[in-house]
C-alpha cells in the first residue's frame, strides 16, 4: 500500500481551489514523534511499500528531515509533495536523510498566472526548487498542476519539456473552498488534452506506463524518460478499483480516501499505549477501504493533504 502522510495543515500559499485567504488552521497536532509512531504503526499493520510526507505544506515542519528519516527507516521509497517555496534550500538534507521521490505543486508557467492562482508572488522561488530538484538527481521529478478554467496547459508543458520534468494534470475536485464555482471552474482530462493537441503538442496514450491513479502520455518528439504527461482523473474516470492509497492526517487520524470525511483517531490509541489494539484498529480500518458515497468533500484539502 501507499500511505500518504500530512506532517501539518498550515501552508504558506492561499490557492484559490484549496484554501481562502483567512484560512484557519486546527489548534491540535499530533506531535512529530507521535507522527512518526503511527507511521511505523501502520507498516506494522498492512503491507506498506511507499510513505509520501505531505501537508498542508511539508516545508512548514522544522520536523521535516526528521520524518523522511522515519519513514525511510520503514520503507524503499520516501516521497514529498511540496509547493516548492521554501523546498530549494532544505533539499540536499531532506535527500540526505532518505527522500527520494519528489514532486513540487505549479499551477502557471509564468509569474502573473502563479500570483492568480495562489495569491502570492512566489513563482521564482518555486522555479529554483525545480531546478535545485534536477541538479540534486531527483528522478522521475514530477511537477502538479490543478487542471481547471484559467490556466494554461500548453504553456506547463512546454515548460515541462523545457525543465524536463513529467508534469501531471490533476481533476479540479469538488473539496472545500473548491466548491465556489466549482462546476464552472472544473475542466476534464479530455479537454487539456484537446487543448494541447489545438496548440499544436503531438501527443498520445502510453498505457504501458500507466501508474495506479495516473494515465499517462507522451509527447511526439520527447524523450519519455525525462518528460511524460499525466491525467488524474478522479471526477471523470474515478479509478477507485486501482487506488491503493491511504492517509494519516496531522491529527493522527487514519483515512482510507481522499473523500472520507471523518477518518479514524489512531492519535487517542497510540497515547493510551494499546500497541496491540492500535495494529487491530488499522487492519480493520484498511480492510474496509471502499469507493466513497460521493465525490465531495466539505474540509479544505490542505487538512488531509491531498
Amino acid at each position: 500500500m501507499y500511505l500518504r502522510v500530512s506532517v501539518t495543515d498550515r501552508c504558506n500559499l492561499r490557492c484559490t481551489y484549496c484554501l481562502p485567504e483567512d484560512a484557519r488552521f486546527s489548534d491540535s497536532r499530533a506531535a512529530p514523534e507521535e507522527i512518526d509512531a503511527l507511521m511505523g504503526a501502520v507498516c506494522a499493520a498492512v503491507p506498506v511499500s511507499k510513505i509520501r510526507l505531505t501537508g498542508g505544506e511539508p516545508t512548514l515542519s522544522p520536523d521535516l528531515e526528521r520524518h523522511v528519516r522515519a519513514a525511510a527507516w520503514l520503507v524503499p521509497t520516501v516521497g514529498l509533495t511540496s509547493n516548492g517555496v521554501l523546498l530549494e534550500q532544505r533539499l540536499a538534507d531532506l535527500r540526505d536523510a532518505g527522500l527520494n521521490r519528489l514532486n513540487i505543486s505549479l499551477d502557471a508557467a509564468d509569474p502573473a498566472g502563479f500570483q492568480r492562482a495562489t495569491r502570492r508572488d512566489r513563482f521564482a522561488a518555486v522555479l529554483g526548487s525545480i531546478r535545485q530538484a534536477r541538479k540534486l538527481g531527483f528522478d522521475p521529478l514530477k511537477i502538479n498542476a490543478v487542471a481547471m478554467s484559467g490556466i494554461d496547459p500548453t504553456a506547463l508543458a512546454r515548460l515541462a519539456v523545457a525543465e524536463g520534468v513529467h508534469l501531471r494534470f490533476i481533476e479540479l475536485m469538488d473539496i472545500g473552498e473548491a466548491h465556489n464555482g466549482w462546476e464552472s471552474r472544473h475542466v476534464g482530462a479530455a479537454t487539456i488534452q484537446e487543448r494541447l493537441r489545438s496548440d499544436g503538442l503531438r501527443i498520445h496514450e502510453a498505457p504501458e506506463c500507466d501508474e495506479p491513479t495516473s494515465r499517462v502520455w507522451h509527447i511526439e518528439g520527447v524523450d519519455p524518460h525525462r518528460t511524460t504527461l499525466g491525467f488524474i482523473t478522479t471526477v471523470s474516470a474515478p479509478f477507485c478499483s486501482t487506488c491503493d492509497r491511504i492517509r494519516l492526517d496531522s491529527r493522527g487520524r487514519l483515512h482510507t480516501c481522499l473523500f472520507d470525511e471523518a477518518g479514524v483517531d489512531l492519535l487517542s490509541w497510540l497515547r493510551a499505549g494499546d500497541e496491540h489494539g492500535l495494529v487491530e484498529l488499522i487492519r480493520r480500518t484498511v480492510a474496509g477501504k471502499a469507493p466513497p458515497p460521493r465525490f465531495r468533500r466539505e474540509g479544505a484539502m490542505a487538512a488531509i493533504g491531498g
